[in-house]
Protein backbone atom coordinates (compact mmCIF):
# COMPACT_ATOMS: atom_id res chain seq x y z
CA UNK A 1 0.00 0.00 0.00
CA UNK A 2 2.92 2.52 1.38
CA UNK A 3 4.99 1.52 -2.22
CA UNK A 4 1.61 2.10 -4.38
CA UNK A 5 0.98 5.08 -2.78
CA UNK A 6 4.76 6.31 -3.47
CA UNK A 7 5.36 5.40 -6.93
CA UNK A 8 1.37 7.41 -7.67
CA UNK A 9 3.65 10.62 -5.96
CA UNK A 10 6.65 10.49 -7.73
CA UNK A 11 4.59 10.03 -10.92
CA UNK A 12 2.65 12.83 -10.34
CA UNK A 13 5.83 14.87 -9.43
CA UNK A 14 7.26 13.43 -12.88
CA UNK A 15 4.16 14.88 -14.91
CA UNK A 16 3.82 18.12 -12.85
CA UNK A 17 7.95 18.97 -13.34
CA UNK A 18 7.15 18.18 -17.30
CA UNK A 19 4.43 20.43 -17.43
CA UNK A 20 6.40 23.08 -15.79
CA UNK A 21 8.98 22.57 -18.00
CA UNK A 22 6.81 22.43 -21.02
CA UNK A 23 5.27 25.92 -20.08
CA UNK A 24 8.69 27.37 -19.23
CA UNK A 25 9.77 26.83 -22.41
CA UNK A 26 6.72 27.86 -24.76
CA UNK A 27 6.21 31.37 -22.52
CA UNK A 28 10.01 32.33 -22.38
CA UNK A 29 11.53 30.91 -25.75
CA UNK A 30 8.93 31.32 -27.96
CA UNK A 31 10.02 33.37 -31.29
CA UNK A 32 9.80 36.90 -31.22
CA UNK A 33 7.76 38.45 -33.98
CA UNK A 34 9.39 39.67 -36.99
CA UNK A 35 7.89 43.51 -37.98
CA UNK A 36 10.51 43.79 -40.82
CA UNK A 37 8.68 40.38 -42.38
CA UNK A 38 5.05 40.79 -41.81
CA UNK A 39 3.18 42.90 -44.10
CA UNK A 40 1.17 45.83 -42.26
CA UNK A 41 -2.06 46.11 -40.71
CA UNK A 42 -2.11 49.47 -42.11
CA UNK A 43 -0.42 51.72 -44.67
CA UNK A 44 -0.76 55.77 -43.32
CA UNK A 45 0.89 59.30 -42.96
CA UNK A 46 2.55 59.64 -39.68
CA UNK A 47 -0.62 62.82 -39.24
CA UNK A 48 -3.79 60.53 -40.20
CA UNK A 49 -2.31 57.95 -37.46
CA UNK A 50 -1.72 60.96 -34.47
CA UNK A 51 -5.26 62.71 -35.43
CA UNK A 52 -6.86 59.49 -35.33
CA UNK A 53 -5.39 58.95 -31.93
CA UNK A 54 -6.07 62.61 -30.80
CA UNK A 55 -9.58 62.38 -31.48
CA UNK A 56 -10.88 58.84 -29.83
CA UNK A 57 -7.51 57.50 -28.41
CA UNK A 58 -9.44 54.05 -27.42
CA UNK A 59 -10.80 53.47 -30.58
CA UNK A 60 -7.92 54.54 -32.74
CA UNK A 61 -5.83 52.13 -30.04
CA UNK A 62 -8.91 49.24 -30.84
CA UNK A 63 -7.78 49.92 -34.29
CA UNK A 64 -3.88 50.02 -34.67
CA UNK A 65 -2.58 48.54 -31.54
CA UNK A 66 -0.35 45.77 -31.18
CA UNK A 67 -0.86 45.62 -35.23
CA UNK A 68 2.17 46.55 -37.58
CA UNK A 69 1.98 50.06 -39.42
CA UNK A 70 3.46 51.39 -42.18
CA UNK A 71 3.88 55.07 -41.67
CA UNK A 72 5.30 57.62 -43.89
CA UNK A 73 6.60 61.17 -42.52
CA UNK A 74 9.12 63.54 -42.22
CA UNK A 75 11.92 63.19 -39.64
CA UNK A 76 11.54 65.76 -37.08
CA UNK A 77 14.31 63.87 -34.61
CA UNK A 78 16.88 61.74 -34.36
CA UNK A 79 18.22 60.19 -31.44
CA UNK A 80 21.33 57.52 -31.11
CA UNK A 81 22.70 55.15 -28.44
CA UNK A 82 25.31 52.84 -28.75
CA UNK A 83 22.54 49.86 -29.69
CA UNK A 84 19.38 51.66 -29.81
CA UNK A 85 18.16 54.64 -32.38
CA UNK A 86 14.64 56.78 -32.01
CA UNK A 87 12.88 58.71 -35.22
CA UNK A 88 10.43 61.21 -34.12
CA UNK A 89 8.19 61.71 -37.33
CA UNK A 90 6.87 65.44 -37.80
CA UNK A 91 3.31 66.00 -37.44
CA UNK A 92 2.21 69.53 -36.86
CA UNK A 93 1.50 68.36 -32.88
CA UNK A 94 3.10 65.66 -31.25
CA UNK A 95 3.93 63.55 -34.14
CA UNK A 96 5.10 59.51 -34.05
CA UNK A 97 7.86 58.60 -31.93
CA UNK A 98 9.40 54.97 -33.64
CA UNK A 99 12.12 53.25 -31.58
CA UNK A 100 14.49 50.89 -33.60
CA UNK A 101 15.39 48.17 -30.50
CA UNK A 102 18.95 46.60 -30.73
CA UNK A 103 17.88 43.88 -32.44
CA UNK A 104 16.50 45.94 -35.09
CA UNK A 105 19.17 48.10 -35.04
CA UNK A 106 21.49 45.04 -35.74
CA UNK A 107 20.02 43.88 -38.47
CA UNK A 108 19.26 47.33 -40.55
CA UNK A 109 23.27 48.75 -39.51
CA UNK A 110 23.21 51.66 -37.20
CA UNK A 111 25.50 53.07 -40.14
CA UNK A 112 22.02 53.12 -42.50
CA UNK A 113 20.29 54.67 -39.97
CA UNK A 114 23.17 57.37 -39.08
CA UNK A 115 22.90 58.64 -42.96
CA UNK A 116 19.18 59.78 -42.13
CA UNK A 117 18.88 63.42 -41.31
CA UNK A 118 15.91 65.89 -39.79
CA UNK A 119 13.55 66.91 -42.41
CA UNK A 120 14.22 63.59 -44.57
CA UNK A 121 11.09 61.79 -45.75
CA UNK A 122 10.93 58.03 -44.68
CA UNK A 123 8.78 55.06 -44.27
CA UNK A 124 9.35 53.28 -41.28
CA UNK A 125 7.30 49.88 -40.13
CA UNK A 126 6.64 48.87 -36.49
CA UNK A 127 4.14 47.78 -33.70
CA UNK A 128 2.13 49.98 -32.33
CA UNK A 129 1.95 50.63 -29.02
CA UNK A 130 -0.65 53.37 -28.36
CA UNK A 131 -0.24 56.68 -27.63
CA UNK A 132 1.48 58.68 -24.36
CA UNK A 133 0.72 62.23 -24.00
CA UNK A 134 4.61 63.14 -24.26
CA UNK A 135 5.71 61.34 -26.84
CA UNK A 136 2.74 61.01 -29.06
CA UNK A 137 1.98 58.04 -30.74
CA UNK A 138 4.82 55.22 -30.20
CA UNK A 139 6.02 52.42 -32.19
CA UNK A 140 8.74 49.83 -31.13
CA UNK A 141 10.54 47.08 -32.97
CA UNK A 142 10.81 49.26 -35.94
CA UNK A 143 12.48 48.79 -39.39
CA UNK A 144 12.97 51.43 -42.09
CA UNK A 145 11.52 50.32 -44.67
CA UNK A 146 12.40 53.60 -46.99
CA UNK A 147 13.98 56.30 -47.56
CA UNK A 148 12.21 59.48 -50.14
Amino acid sequence: MKNKILKTLLYLFIAGLLSGIGVYLYVFHKPHRNIAMEEPAYILSAEQLTNDFEKDENSAYERYGNKTLQVSGIINDINYTKNTASITLKDGSTGVNCSFDSVSVAKIGINNLKILKVNDSVNIKGKCDGYDMIMGVVLSRCHLETKN
